[in-house]
């Protein structure tokens, strides 16, 4: 076999660093391609209704709300009017069953345009709860702060007759603590549903807690003449919790209970261990006056507060079971009630736990 000669000269050595080059440059530009795409499905990814880009006339990317959109003519004609008036366009449309949407087209540059729409049925449902949410608070706080106002003209007026200003210092300091505990209530419900709001998690034994929280109360359940009791399952698993925060919602529910059982009645807590969902659950039982059932579907909207039998007066500032609610999501837990008139109520929460024995 003859010899074969591969002759490999200055030409072809230019030819070869060009193709590597050439190479290179498109595994950049391929890779900047594709890093672009990721950055445009993340962007449209974080909006929380239906989302679309279009390049020219054409989609080209979209976010999961927005696949039911992708085929609808109307957005193709206000893309249009976006691209060649240069202007953001914003239309209402109809959509399917019923809906109306709003969409917004934004020209981002020559070839891109985006496209949001946003449900109007839902964006004013929010700005209705938002109205009403601001009332009750405005509501909430005038109602003290007369009384705090009343009470202060009548101890300039009746600074000579003892028993009246004692009477109003107290109604004046009772008024102050339930503005304060308001207060207090609105901040921790801001911090909670803040993006930044993260738990301070920490392996816990929640049966101890739980007997913290009941020594606690225990003079409280005393002076109400309620009985309080504990009953928790042996060798349950630690929990990763945010301690402060879960006894902050055992006192809520375990004080709602108290306030709202009459003497002679009782409050029994139990904790026991739910294999099959590997969380503890935790149930809060009272013979209390109970809820009506018109209003367990509302009891953990903010500052809704049950009606009560008889007349009597509603206490707390409606935020409480809110809070509670939020925490024991946070965590990765439900809760829940049952209630029947005239027979008590049973509050109960769960929460996925990891770890060991508690011991």
């Amino acid at each position: 076999m003859p010899d074969v000669i591969i002759y490999f000269g200055p030409l072809e050595f230019a030819a070869l660093v060009f193709g590597l080059v050439a190479l290179a440059a498109a595994a950049v530009l391929y890779r900047g391609h594709r890093r672009r795409r990721a950055e445009v499905q993340h962007l449209l990814d974080g909006f929380s209704f239906p989302a679309m880009l279009f390049r020219a006339d054409k989609l080209s990317a979209r976010n999961t709300d927005g696949a039911a959109f992708a085929e609808a003519i109307e957005l193709e004609g206000i893309v249009d009017d976006s691209r060649r008036t240069g202007r953001t366009i914003v239309r209402t449309i109809p959509a399917v069953e019923g809906q109306s949407y709003q969409a917004r087209a934004i020209r981002l540059s020559k070839d891109d345009t985006l496209l949001l729409l946003e449900d109007l049925a839902a964006a004013q449902r929010q700005q209705a709860f938002y109205r009403n949410f601001i009332q009750n608070v405005s509501h909430e706080l005038k109602t003290p702060l007369t009384v705090i106002q009343g009470h202060a003209s009548k101890m300039a007026e009746a600074s000579e007759d003892p028993q009246s200003v004692s009477a109003s210092r107290r109604i004046i300091s009772d008024e102050a603590k339930r503005l304060t505990q308001l207060v207090d209530n609105l901040l921790t419900l801001a911090r909670l549903e803040s993006p930044s709001f993260s738990l301070d998690r920490s392996p816990l034994n929640f049966s101890a807690l739980l007997e913290e929280c009941i020594l606690q109360l225990s003079d409280m359940a005393e002076a109400h003449r309620v009985a309080l009791t504990m009953d928790v399952a042996s060798g349950l698993p630690r929990l990763n919790g945010d301690r402060a925060r879960l006894k902050q919602v055992v006192l809520n529910l375990l004080d709602n209970a108290l306030k709202y059982t009459p003497a002679g009645g009782t409050v029994s807590m139990s904790l026991s261990d739910d294999p099959e969902s590997q969380s503890l659950v935790c149930w809060i039982q009272d013979t209390g006056e109970g809820i009506p059932e018109e209003d367990l579907p509302h009891i953990f909207d903010k500052l809704y507060r049950a009606r009560r039998a008889r007349s009597l007066p509603v206490e707390g500032s409606g935020l409480g079971l809110t809070i509670a609610q939020q925490i024991i999501r946070a965590h990765g837990g439900e809760v829940g009630v049952r209630s029947e008139l005239g027979k008590g109520s049973t509050f109960t929460f769960t929460l996925p736990y990891g770890g060991g024995p508690a011991g």
